[in-house]
């Protein structure tokens, strides 16, 4: 295919691209009030004295009041409502984006690279979303652990688009680390990594492990680290065992023939 011929099909695909991210925002920005809601459960479900800051406002206007977050500048409520609608828009678009690519470059492919395109593409989609899903469960564990460092005497007032950043930044670093035993699996698959040297390698994987989980989560506290790196850890240790399992596999065949 000539060069504008292939920039014209990228054109194609990166507006194909764009309207599945437009529908996404323009469904996050109608329906942001309940999936603010989902987004505020985490923070919801702490215990009371750990939202005390809402509290003594309750009582000083002589009210009782539901969980809140709060808002500090005249375009914060306007910019929360984007950030709602973007967390849609990624969900909804992110299936049409890596369809996109992949019959981009699928042309382009050997037949056994194309064979294993589509399954890693979709792979990628299901380790990201499950990241995100436990980042967004293990959140109330992180958020009861930072926000009990102060002790009783301190009130927490918790802005809703500091928490929202805090939220959004906790799902992409868990999606994104979520998609190591997928590239680990894949180079053994392509013979570039062994089990041999996934084992010698151990040790220093569990530092590295640590390591990526403090630059990866945007906060530098033991626990959310922590609560990353165990599952980091984890899915070595399933690299390790599928790596071994690939090679028996190919020893067999290597033997039968």
């Amino acid at each position: 295919m000539p060069l504008m011929e292939h920039l014209r099909e990228l054109r194609t695909r990166i507006f194909k691209m764009a309207i599945a991210v437009g529908v996404g925002f323009a469904i996050g920005f109608a329906l942001h009030v309940p999936i603010l809601s989902i987004l505020m459960e985490p923070y919801c479900g702490l215990p009371e004295n750990l939202r005390a800051g809402e509290q003594a406002i309750a009582t000083a206007g002589g009210f009782d009041t539901e969980c809140t977050l709060h808002v500090f500048d005249v375009l914060g409520a306007f910019f929360l409502r984007l950030k709602a609608a973007a967390v849609v828009a990624v969900i909804v678009a992110a299936p049409v984006i890596f369809y996109q690519i992949w019959r981009f470059v699928t042309p382009g492919l050997r037949p056994v690279e194309r064979k294993y395109a589509l399954p890693f593409v979709l792979i990628s989609q299901l380790l990201f979303a499950g990241g995100a899903v436990f980042s967004y469960f293990v959140l109330p564990r992180a958020l009861e652990g930072l926000l009990g460092f102060a002790g009783d005497n301190v009130a927490s007032v918790m802005g809703a688009n500091e928490y929202l950043n805090f939220l959004l930044h906790m799902m992409i670093g868990f999606g994104v680390a979520f998609e190591v035993p997928l590239i680990l699996i894949t180079l053994v698959l392509m013979g570039v990594l062994s089990a041999a040297a996934l084992r010698s390698f151990r040790r220093y994987a569990v530092f590295l492990g640590f390591v990526a989980s403090a630059i990866i989560t945007p906060t530098t506290d033991p626990i959310t680290m922590t609560l990353l790196a165990l599952p980091l850890i984890g899915f070595y240790e399933l690299s390790l065992l599928v790596a071994r399992l690939v090679e028996r596999r190919r020893h067999k065949r290597a033997t039968a023939a």
